[in-house]
């Protein structure tokens, strides 16, 4: 598990798993340092998912929705299809809306174990969905 204050970034078999606790703020140095660490855990390992789990109510600084969505590109760009996302709702619909990527399916949960389970299913379709978003 590679970590800062900022976030911890795991992966779990084929799975990454990016987390955001309470307070969490990404100015632009831990945007980059978030950047370079997810280029190197994806560029040497298949990744299926991502699960990025937002515990912080803060208001997402552009450092971090410039890390998010370079970060899902990356994602993407290396074969990823699936996106989990964990939060409070406002949250939820802002990373969605973030990530809206043609061809990746991007759902949202209130819970990570929820999230992690429908990541790891191949089709990625679970009746744990939250589809009120």
């Amino acid at each position: 598990m590679e970590s800062s204050e900022r976030w911890t970034l795991r992966v779990d078999d084929e799975m990454l798993v990016i987390e955001f606790p309470h307070g969490t703020g990404l100015s632009p140095d831990d945007g980059e340092a978030l950047l370079d660490r997810w280029r190197t855990v994806t560029a040497d390992r298949p990744i299926d998912a991502v699960v990025i789990v937002v515990r912080t109510s803060r208001p997402c600084s552009d450092a971090g929705r410039r890390a998010l969505r370079e970060s899902a590109q990356i994602a993407v760009a290396r074969g990823v299809k699936r996106f989990a996302v964990v939060g409070e709702r406002s949250k939820r619909q802002y990373l969605k809306r973030t990530i809206n990527i043609d061809g990746v399916t991007v759902e949202s949960f209130n819970d990570p174990e929820t999230a992690s389970g429908w990541a790891r299913t191949p089709s990625g379709r679970s009746p744990q969905v939250d589809s009120t978003i």
